[in-house]
């Protein structure tokens, strides 16, 4: 998918900021994007203003425009209006949000279908931009809604480090979130190893982690 869009004359409506790479913005959006689908869960409106104040409005200011950092417009939900949304909607916002994105990152990781970053593209959630060196690059944009703002990390880590989402597993028991290649290939969520008992009665992991000494 990157390949098709490498192709593409670069149109850059923005440049990084000195200091800041694509591999940098790229690893920030993944442990922002993965922060959320973590810690979500027991969020309150106090942790989701938090986040969005802070962690994703640091990432996406980027690529606010100009003419709209003038105006104030932002694209963020401002905080005041946030305090006085009742807390069961948004309780409800980040349920819905956190389904949508386990089942779009367990597609990504079953079938390696990556339409939502196409999506991203299309809606502007996700930009594309050059560093201080002129490398183009990606860079996350404004969205509306609570699941596009944190996929619209993933799609910017995605479209600069796709070969890492390989590596991508998705529990659908405990909605773990990783990256890594040995268990993806056991298919085996590491909070779901069984312990047993081994010689002398001493406990041990079963497969699909092998006991000490293997």
């Amino acid at each position: 998918m990157d390949e098709e869009f490498d192709n593409e004359p670069l149109d850059t409506i923005l440049t990084l900021p000195s200091g800041l790479n694509a591999a940098q913005l790229s690893r920030a959006c993944r442990e922002a994007a993965l922060e959320f689908v973590d810690s979500s869960k027991r969020w309150g409106k106090p942790e989701l203003s938090m986040w969005l104040s802070g962690t994703y409005a640091e990432l996406t200011k980027h690529a606010v425009k100009v003419d709209e950092e003038e105006q104030g417009h932002t694209g963020m939900w401002p905080i005041p209006l946030l305090k006085d949304i009742d807390v069961r909607l948004i309780d409800r916002i980040m349920t819905s949000a956190r389904t949508e994105i386990f089942e779009t990152l367990q597609t990504l990781a079953t079938e390696g279908a990556a339409s939502f970053v196409l999506k991203a593209l299309i809606s502007g959630s996700v930009v594309r931009c050059e560093d201080a060196r002129n490398e183009p690059t990606w860079a996350p944009g404004q969205a509306t809604r609570l699941a596009d703002r944190v996929l619209s990390l993933f799609a910017t880590d995605y479209l600069s480090q796709p070969g890492e989402y390989e590596a991508l597993f998705v529990c659908v028991e405990c909605e773990t979130v990783m990256f890594d290649a040995a268990v993806k290939a056991r298919n085996v969520c590491p909070n779901h190893a069984l312990p047993s008992v081994g010689a002398g009665g001493m406990p041990r992991l079963t497969l699909p982690y092998p006991g000490m000494g293997a």
